[in-house]
């Protein structure tokens, strides 16, 4: 059922999304991180923000997961995803759970872990921290220092955390995942266009394990 103030989106071939139409909803950066995410196939994952469950079912689409967690900590949001889920037949492959990621009690448990977290830090602004959109986009619940300790956490040794962020904070995030004992695998720069810096970047990281930097060829979302 898609109430009052819902839409529907189609968001490939056979798998549609219910989105709130004034609430947070997907763009991009879901389906770039969808893209990049080169996991095993049979692994455990676990997915840190849910929203209204984009990745994970565009995952499943793809065929690139067999199980997956997603945790979400906004009730409102949860029962949104579980309804995704069920709309595209997906309750066997996806599990939705309403959760602070802070209180899942499951250390060195999971292969992977993909996550698109809240990008802009907390600088003294009024923000509404109960607002839907402010939790999706701010570091209000979830700052990226606690959202990579928690990834260390969660992931076994040697696991891998694939993720989106901001271009302009790679380097914070860089130096976030070395001081946690994660080394960076592979990135890549995201641009609107050939003139255009880069906005967005994918990132795999490696907890554990020593990698040789790999720095992939960048996307140009408007480059015929």
């Amino acid at each position: 059922m898609v109430l009052e103030n819902e839409d529907i989106a189609n968001i490939c071939e056979g798998y549609t999304l219910i989105q709130k139409k004034d609430g947070f909803r997907f763009g991009t950066d879901a389906v770039l991180l969808s893209n990049f995410f080169n996991g095993k196939k049979n692994a455990k994952v676990l997915e840190i923000g849910t929203g209204n469950g984009i990745i994970p079912i565009l995952l499943a689409a793809k065929d690139k997961i067999t199980k997956i967690k997603a945790i979400e900590i906004q009730p409102e949001i949860a029962e949104l995803a579980k309804r995704n889920v069920i709309r595209n037949g997906l309750e066997g492959i996806i599990e939705v759970v309403n959760e602070d990621i802070k209180n899942i009690q499951e250390g060195n448990s999971y292969d992977y872990i993909i996550s698109n977290p809240p990008y802009m830090v907390l600088d003294g602004k009024e923000i509404n921290d109960k607002d839907i959109k402010s939790i999706a986009r701010h570091e209000i619940k979830l700052n990226l220092k606690e959202f990579v300790l928690n990834a260390k956490r969660l992931l076994k040794p040697r696991g891998e955390l694939f993720m989106v962020h901001k271009s302009y904070r790679f380097l914070e995030i860089s130096e976030e995942l070395s001081k946690s004992g994660f080394s960076v695998k592979r990135v890549r720069f995201v641009h609107y266009s050939k003139d255009k810096d880069s906005s967005i970047v994918l990132i795999e990281a490696s907890k554990g394990r020593k990698n040789i930097l790999k720095i992939e060829t960048p996307i140009f979302l408007n480059d015929n």
